[in-house]
């Protein structure tokens, strides 16, 4: 008899079939906003993007360039930390990262050495990106970059997002409790 708890749970969890969410298909990675550098729409939906945010579902960016010679380079990114400012940005913070010698040329692509230099950035929907270099041995930061650029905003979300949406700002949700200045 103790095994069946274990295995509805464990069917739970396989299925998504338990609970009180609808069947909504199944999630898949999903191209659901691209902006310009200057944030203009290129693809899909801001709103769809913020909606799959405020519904718990992963993201993915990507960015990219193009040079006159014809060479090219994409990156892809998880952000660690995401910020919906008013209901309506995405405010995106990646990871640290080590800096590559070379993002164009992948015969001479390798990790920055002299010095080991770490990268991390800070992308929107509105097209502004914000980057900083740090120096892995000392902590110093060497580069602070200031950009614009297009982004492509992946959702894991399914086909049919029928998910509930909860209010996230709700007016007096923060209180201090106390603090303590250093």
């Amino acid at each position: 008899m103790q095994l069946i708890p274990v295995f509805l749970l464990s069917g739970c969890l396989i299925f998504s079939g338990c609970g009180n969410s609808k069947n909504t298909g199944s999630a898949a990675w999903r191209l659901v906003y691209q902006n310009d550098s200057l944030g203009h729409t290129i693809y899909g939906s801001k709103k769809m993007l913020v909606e799959a945010i405020k519904k718990g579902s992963p993201v993915r960016v990507a960015w990219g360039e193009k040079l006159d010679d014809g060479t090219s380079d994409a990156e892809f990114s998880v952000p660690e930390f995401t910020t919906l400012v008013n209901d309506s940005d995405v405010v995106a913070q990646m990871p640290a990262s080590m800096i590559q010698t070379d993002y164009m040329h992948v015969k001479t692509s390798f990790l920055k050495t002299n010095p080991p230099t770490q990268w991390r950035a800070l992308m929107s929907t509105d097209g502004h990106y914000h980057q900083f270099h740090t120096n892995f041995k000392t902590g110093d930061v060497t580069r602070v970059m200031w950009l614009k650029t297009a982004v492509a905003w992946y959702a894991e979300v399914p086909e049919h997002d029928d998910r509930y949406m909860p209010e996230l700002t709700i007016k007096n949700g923060i209180h201090l409790d106390s603090m303590k200045r250093q």
